[in-house]
């Protein structure tokens, strides 16, 4: 393969977190332009009858993903086709990936990398890939996480998908739970306790018995004479008490 080649070059990202799959599709139209357009997609499905058409020459893919895993689609795209994986935690597959095989991005993407990773492709792009798919076999499993990707909210017949990223907090109101998310605020008739028992506990903290709090959207702690304080969180105005008790743990957390 070469830049010349007729069959004009694109590359194909693979993410379900719509977050990051905009934000890599936008850094991918900036940093690569040379390496083709940029088409995104949400899942293994849908970029499988993306590739119908043709294989993409580049691939950014998911680890995890819902339904078959960014593994799996790796084993049905091209021989040729570059796959760059992006993981939070896979460090198994990290240590494969190493060994010269295929490129990774760690979550959350740094630009740097992301340049890195560029540099390294347009190096590659000419040269034969080396066998992909014996150490893709050579992988152990992934594990089935056991915390969900989605909250859901029901008002009639409408369901609203609330991505769990997305949540800023939750509270306690009566007989519902509020869910206090980036695209507004949503009532759900879980308890607040069972809900915390989907969520990943790396992810979410108790901070008070009617609270509980996104990690990534605390923005400050400010403490006060009872021992407790107050939280400032990143993408609202709204001020969360967290009591002593939690309020040990959440230092504990950070340690």
């Amino acid at each position: 393969m070469t830049l010349d080649d007729a069959e004009p070059l694109w590359i194909l990202v693979v993410e379900d977190e719509a977050r990051l799959r905009d934000e890599l599709a936008v850094q991918l139209a900036i940093l690569a332009p040379d390496l083709g357009c940029v088409h995104a997609v949400a899942s293994a499905e849908q970029a499988l009858q993306l590739c119908r058409a043709s294989m993409p020459h580049i691939a950014f893919v998911d680890i995890k993903l819902p339904g078959r895993s960014g593994l799996e689609l790796a084993t049905d795209l091209a021989d040729d086709t570059r796959i760059v994986f992006v993981t939070a935690h896979d460090q198994f597959a990290v240590e494969a990936f190493e060994r010269g095989a295929v490129d990774y991005l760690l979550k959350p993407l740094m630009h740097e990398r992301l340049q890195r990773s560029v540099d390294r492709l347009r190096n590659r792009i000419t040269r034969p890939v080396q066998e992909l798919r014996a150490i893709l076999t050579a992988l152990p499993p992934i594990p089935a996480s056991p915390y969900v990707r989605w909250l859901t909210a029901s008002a009639g017949r409408r369901t609203r998908l609330i991505p769990v990223q997305d949540i800023i907090y939750l509270q306690s109101d009566h007989k519902y739970t509020r869910i206090v998310s980036r695209d507004g605020e949503h009532l759900v008739e879980e308890s607040l306790k069972t809900l915390l028992s989907r969520l990943n506990p790396a992810e979410f903290l108790q901070v008070h018995r009617s609270s509980v709090v996104n990690l990534g959207e605390v923005l400050m702690v400010e403490r006060d004479e009872t021992g407790g304080g107050m939280l400032q969180l990143r993408s609202t105005k709204d001020v969360l008490r967290i009591s002593a008790p939690y309020l040990r743990e959440f230092k504990t957390f950070l340690a």
